[in-house]
């Protein structure tokens, strides 16, 4: 049945287990996620329980009514719900959707494109406190089925810029569509995969990518990026066996008279093989809950090749003194730029006696350039400050 509370509706079950073995049953998690309303994706609805053979449990499937108002549910229609089903040898069946129809089911149009009518209303902005930057219908995407019927940029209530992409899957299976590449005003600040949704046959999904998630504010300035005119990533396709099945395509999202600048000055610390790294600055956490400290590089591809910028594992000295740290291989395309941003680990920082800035005369990490899986070019650089 269904329940409604002063915050959610929850689809009420009884789980009956008779196989012969304890399972745990799991929907809605990060691991296995097809559940919709109304034909739209949703990630709400998590469950984990655990039932012995011969056993029943009851248990609810949680659903946010503020999520369900911004995507245009304001009446539960149906709902498709997956679950995973292991025993403890680790083995996994996996139900698919399974549809529930409710009393509203008849009479709801589903022709109708509720979450633009939504998302797009002066009453939905006044609720929740966000504003609209752009919206369009432009078809900026249509690959092996999957569709982009439109895209936005949205200021939420809290000033944070997010991505919204709202996509439908024609085809007849399940895919799986990841983003990458994500882009700031032409430079890209994360190469790897920010999301990868699933999206049952027929439904449609929305991708939010909430950039100060994706690229911390605090270095957008050092970037030269004061207002936000366009961003970009690549959409890719795979399907149910993880196989791709639409090579990565880029989309971009221009917002209308707004100037996409970014700043490419520094210290030049490479310059060889048609790629450039600059130094741009070293700065510490902007949270009050870590002592770590940020270097800040950025590179420009002009080699007419994509080049990916990986690190020399445990290559990285700070006043001569080896360092732990993180970074994230980036692959540039021809005529891109990115940021290279390395994570200085604030428990090594501190054995070396390190705790700001102002104590670092000099960097010395070792990169590996690479065009696909062949190295062109090994560089120990040396950054002095």
């Amino acid at each position: 049945g269904l329940t409604y509370t002063d915050y959610s509706v929850d689809l009420d079950l009884t789980i009956e287990n008779n196989s012969g073995k304890t399972l745990s049953f799991v929907s809605g998690s990060l691991g296995y996620s097809c559940n919709s309303i109304n034909g739209y994706m949703v990630n709400d609805g998590y469950l984990n329980c655990d039932v012995s053979d011969e056993k029943k449990a009851n248990d609810s499937i949680s659903f946010n009514y503020d999520t369900l108002m911004l995507y245009g549910i304001d009446e539960i229609a149906d709902m498709e719900i997956g679950f995973s089903m292991t025993d403890e040898e680790y083995n996994t069946i996996y139900s698919g959707p399974r549809q529930l129809k409710t009393s509203a089911y008849d009479t709801h149009n589903y022709s109708a494109d509720h979450y633009q009518e939504t998302i797009t209303s002066h009453a939905a902005m006044s609720t929740y406190g966000y504003e609209m930057t752009c919206f369009s219908n432009d078809a900026l995407y249509d690959e092996n089925g999957v569709k982009l019927l439109s895209s936005g940029i949205m200021k939420n209530g809290d000033g944070e810029t997010v991505l919204l992409l709202e996509l439908e899957n024609t085809t007849d299976s399940m895919v799986y569509l990841s983003a990458s590449d994500i882009g700031i005003n032409g430079l890209v600040v994360n190469s790897s995969i920010w999301s990868n949704d699933a999206v049952n046959s027929g439904k449609r999904c929305i991708v939010e990518v909430l950039l100060s998630s994706v690229f911390d504010p605090a270095y957008w300035s050092v970037y030269g990026i004061t207002d936000i005119g366009s961003v970009s990533l690549s959409l890719g396709q795979r399907n149910e066996d993880g196989l791709e099945i639409a090579t990565e395509i880029p989309v971009e999202i221009v917002i209308p008279g707004v100037s996409a600048e970014f700043d490419t000055t520094g210290t030049e610390v490479y310059n060889d093989n048609g790629l450039r790294i600059v130094t741009k600055a070293v700065l510490a956490d902007p949270s009050d809950h870590s002592a770590n400290l940020y270097v800040l590089l950025l590179a420009e591809n002009n080699s007419g090749k994509t080049l990916t910028i990986d690190d020399v594992y445990d290559s990285l000295s700070v006043n001569g003194y080896m360092t732990e740290y993180s970074y994230y291989s980036q692959e540039l395309e021809d005529a891109g730029a990115a940021a290279l941003v390395i994570q200085l680990r604030e428990s090594s920082l501190e054995e070396n006696q390190i705790s700001s800035p102002s104590d670092i005369q000099e960097i010395e990490i070792g990169f590996e350039i690479k065009e696909g899986y062949t190295a062109i070019d090994e560089p120990t650089i040396t950054l002095f400050f």
